[in-house]
């Protein structure tokens, strides 16, 4: 399985809440009819004690991952309609964005008891060492194979180079912010953020 991963910014008239709310209701459907999409979640992300001066100084709003089977199936999603008509959304509410494509590995599946709020580390110094986590509830890692503009959008582009990523679960908050202190010295740059996961639309 591969992921397109976004990293999106949003235009600095828009308020947090509007975009927010603009891409979970507006433009989550448009993403939701892509052919192909097997799994679609949007990580929107949180201010919390764990969040780097890394992460801080991106200014990075959100991160949409879309999973297909392969790269045949993400083509075809590329060069269709309703990609078209998600590139015409971005522009009423994203700033910046920079999509990358990578391969999915999943370490150890999410518990059924893991909340929606999980940890996106981007480049990890040790990405094997984050299994050793206390209380770790889930483990994906992303490696990146193809990083770079969003294909035929007009939302310019936000140049943040990533080499690999990680997103980690827990079954509450309190458990990470206890096991993850460790991490936050380790990494380019450590995001907190809430899923909201949508289902494809056949």
């Amino acid at each position: 399985m591969i992921a397109a991963i976004s990293m999106m910014r949003r235009q600095d008239a828009v308020p947090l809440a509007r975009f927010r709310r603009h891409w979970l209701d507006v433009h989550g459907p448009l993403v939701q009819r892509f052919a192909g999409l097997r799994r679609y979640v949007q990580c929107h992300v949180l201010d919390s004690p764990l969040t780097t001066d890394a992460a801080r100084s991106l200014r990075i709003d959100g991160f949409p991952i879309l999973f297909f089977d392969d790269h045949a199936q993400r083509a075809k999603a590329q060069g269709s309609p309703e990609m078209d008509a998600c590139n015409i959304d971005s522009r009423l509410f994203v700033g910046a964005v920079s999509r990358l494509v990578a391969d999915v590995e999943e370490v150890m599946p999410p518990a059924a008891s893991a909340g929606r709020i999980s940890l996106l580390v981007m480049d990890p110094a040790d990405p094997e060492g984050l299994e050793a986590a206390p209380r770790l509830r889930g483990l994906v890692h992303y490696r990146v194979r193809d990083q770079g503009a969003a294909p035929n959008s007009t939302v310019p582009h936000l140049a943040v180079q990533v080499g690999r990523m990680a997103q980690a679960w827990f079954d509450s908050v309190v458990d990470m912010e206890e096991s993850a202190t460790a991490w936050v010295g380790t990494s380019r740059a450590l995001f907190v953020v809430e899923e909201h996961w949508l289902n494809p639309i056949a």
